[in-house]
């Protein structure tokens, strides 16, 4: 069958929707602009081939081999890629909306402005991946995007828009989601270990009990986040907006919070020893129980803030506004 293919498609024939080619080798063939809508391609070695501006749309690519494939601008609506090999393939503004890629392995992947909208990523592996400036945000009417326990380690996120998707139990270390958006995003035990997240927005999503140890947040927006248990510890915060946000018992040890903006903020049972505070902004922040201990709260606002139960040995308050709005000298 991968004979007459090629033979047809040599002679003009671009129209292969329907066709069945489980199982045949196109090893590095040249399909650009095929169609290949509804083909069974189970288990099909298209390793290296080249697929620009290729149309498969509800495809079943199940376990097929895409590794070093050339994909860019190729129309993948709704394809089954589940358990597939895309291992450093080009994927640049592909078009994979509704599609399963569930255990597919998309290591070293070039994903720059791909349509991942509604796609199923779920255990999927996205080390080193490059997904810049990728469309991943919730469509209304849709069901969100799920990359739930997919590993996103060193990937490059750089300006990425994840609004709405399920990236619960993801593993980010070290990967840079500089400018990228993550609104309403359920991050539920997700890793973020020495991940770069400068000018993140990360609002109203769910934190709560992942592990952002070491991370850059500067400039980051966390607009009432639930980051209840968080490990923020050795984390920069440095300009970060956290108003109205929920950190109750978060480990912020050691952490750079300098200029924060904390307004409203719960903190309350938080271990925040350690930490440099300089300038930040606690107006009405709920600090109950919470650690301070050998802070630096120099100039920092803490107008109205609730400080009942807090630990505050060695303290550094010299300039700071204290709650009762007396600046301590």
């Amino acid at each position: 069958m991968n004979d007459r293919l090629l033979q047809s498609y040599s002679a003009g024939q671009r129209d292969f929707s329907g066709a069945s080619l489980s199982g045949t080798n196109l090893f590095a063939a040249d399909l650009i602009g095929i169609n290949l809508s509804k083909a069974d391609l189970r288990r099909t070695n298209l390793a290296f081939a080249y697929l620009n501006k290729a149309t498969l749309n509800n495809a079943n690519l199940v376990a097929a081999r895409l590794s070093g494939a050339t994909l860019n601008q190729a129309m993948m609506l709704q394809a089954n890629l589940n358990e597939a090999d895309l291992h450093g393939a080009m994927l640049q503004r592909v078009n994979l909306f509704g599609a399963n890629l569930s255990f597919a392995n998309l290591m070293d992947a070039n994903l720059i402005e791909a349509d991942l909208r509604s796609t199923n990523l779920r255990g999927a592996n996205l080390r080193c991946a490059i997904l810049r400036a990728a469309l991943v945000r919730e469509e209304r009417g849709y069901a969100p995007a799920s990359l739930r326990g997919a590993n996103l380690r060193k990937a490059d996120l750089r300006g990425a828009n994840f609004s709405g998707a399920d990236l619960s139990g993801v593993d980010l270390s070290e990967a840079d989601l500089s400018e990228a958006t993550l609104v309403r995003c359920d991050l539920h035990g997700a890793i973020f270990t020495s991940a770069i997240m400068r000018g993140t927005i990360l609002s109203e999503s769910n934190l709560n009990a992942a592990i952002m140890s070491d991370v850059d947040l500067t400039d980051a927006n966390l607009h009432r986040v639930d980051g209840q248990n968080v490990n923020l510890q050795g984390a920069n915060l440095t300009a970060l907006n956290a108003t109205k946000a929920n950190l109750s018992n978060a480990v912020i040890t050691n952490g750079i919070l300098n200029q924060a903006i904390l307004t409203g903020c719960d903190l309350s049972r938080a271990n925040l020893s350690g930490s440099s505070l300089q300038q930040a902004s606690l107006v009405d922040a709920y600090l109950v129980r919470a650690n301070l201990d050998h802070c630096d709260l120099s100039d920092a606002v803490l107008t109205r803030a609730e400080l009942t139960g807090v630990s505050m040995i060695g303290v550094n308050l010299t300039g700071a506004i204290m709650p009762d709005g007396k600046v301590n000298n």
